[in-house]
């Protein structure tokens, strides 16, 4: 599990949000509507990080952006509807990463697309870093349908990246056993970025850490690594 998340009850000031207007994407309601349902959804961020799904309530939402119980409730219903808003935000992010890798298949070499789809994901979760970890803690608690559909998305993710092994395979410049399993590795080790960036931010930045993911990466689907004696 993350050590980002203290597992304390104190209630922290919403900082700087990765969330804007534009991805909430929510038709019907005004300009004034839509900054207030943003404040909401950045101190839910927030009390999810640091307090967690299960235990914080509707209320805690309300008191941290300063709104009151009766009022909060013309915006949200539930914790739900804010966990919705989560998952509408990562099917439009990975939605976008993956027709953008999609446009480049034809036009780049297998190695400079893989990389690319690393280093423009990597991106993608350290903008939306605590998101991800939001879905690492509570995807068992909340509405199954919401797991089953974040659950495709991670499937998603590593089918694009078992299709690009496998073009470079088939050209004759990636040499690789089992791309489904390599893919699911490359998958994991973009993840780590969110998930254990508490050990790693004192000694990386995203884009120092990118490269290095790029370059083992390329190393290790060009089979130039040396194999491991028997």
């Amino acid at each position: 599990m993350s050590g980002e998340k203290t597992g304390k009850s104190r209630v922290h000031k919403p900082v700087r949000s990765d969330i804007t207007i534009d991805d909430l994407n929510i038709s019907g309601i005004d300009k004034k509507a839509s900054a207030k349902l943003l404040q909401i959804v950045t101190a839910a961020v927030e009390l999810f990080h640091w307090k967690g799904y299960g235990p914080t309530t509707t209320r805690d939402i309300g008191r941290a952006c300063g709104i009151s119980p009766g009022h909060i409730y013309y915006y949200i219903k539930s914790k739900d509807d804010i966990a919705a808003i989560f998952k509408a935000i990562h099917e439009n992010d990975i939605n976008k990463w993956e027709q953008s890798i999609r446009r480049e298949i034809k036009r780049l070499p297998p190695g400079t697309l893989l990389s690319t789809a690393v280093r423009d994901y990597l991106h993608l979760l350290h903008l939306r870093r605590k998101m991800a970890i939001f879905w690492y803690h509570a995807a068992t608690q909340v509405k199954p349908e919401y797991s089953a559909d974040i659950r495709d998305l991670e499937k998603r993710i590593v089918n694009v990246f078992r299709e690009i092994i496998e073009l470079g395979c088939k050209e004759g410049r990636f040499h690789v056993s089992d791309p489904f399993l390599t893919a699911c590795n490359i998958h994991m080790m973009c993840s780590t970025w969110a998930l254990k960036r508490w050990v790693i931010e004192d000694r990386r930045t995203i884009d120092q850490y990118a490269g290095t993911c790029e370059e083992l990466i390329i190393t290790m689907v060009r089979g130039d690594l040396d194999p491991i004696p028997k």
